[in-house]
């Protein structure tokens, strides 16, 4: 089925894929006004890294439900630019161990400030008790087909 034949309106899955796909795209250029120069999927490593502080490859790889070989790539464009470095690790030389560089560190302010004005743009004309229902009935979805993200919980 292509595009076109997706049943937008009556469709929740459809409904979901498209406003996240624009949610992500507005996301996307709102980094770039900013100068930000970030993909989401390396926002999203980033994210972890400025949660937890350090993390090994494998549960970034988990928390932002990637591959490890897709995380390898992230990690590697972002260490190139500074933001993060890798270290190997003591106990077992297979896990690298990634921490944020100051550069990094120092992009965490900026980068929140436009995800925060990016949500509040992509939520304004919605009531806040729909958004509730709706982030609650998506959650439960995602419970309902076995598919838990650290995001949701």
């Amino acid at each position: 089925m292509n595009r076109c034949e997706c049943p937008i309106e009556e469709s929740l899955g459809c409904v979901t894929n498209h406003s996240a796909m624009a949610a992500r795209n507005y996301l996307t250029r709102q980094l770039a006004i900013h100068g930000i120069d970030m993909t989401i999927e390396q926002f999203k490593v980033m994210v972890v890294l400025w949660k937890e502080g350090s993390c090994t490859q494998q549960n970034i790889a988990d928390f932002v439900g990637k591959d490890k070989t897709s995380v390898t790539r992230l990690i590697a464009g972002l260490e190139k630019r500074s933001l993060i470095q890798r270290a190997t690790g003591c106990q077992d030389k297979r896990c690298n161990h990634v921490t944020l560089t100051p550069q990094g560190v120092a992009l965490e302010k900026p980068t929140m400030e436009v995800l925060a004005e990016a949500t509040c743009y992509i939520h304004q004309g919605i009531d806040p008790q729909e958004l509730a229902i709706t982030l609650r009935v998506l959650k439960q979805m995602c419970l309902t087909l076995n598919y838990t993200s650290k995001e949701s919980e």
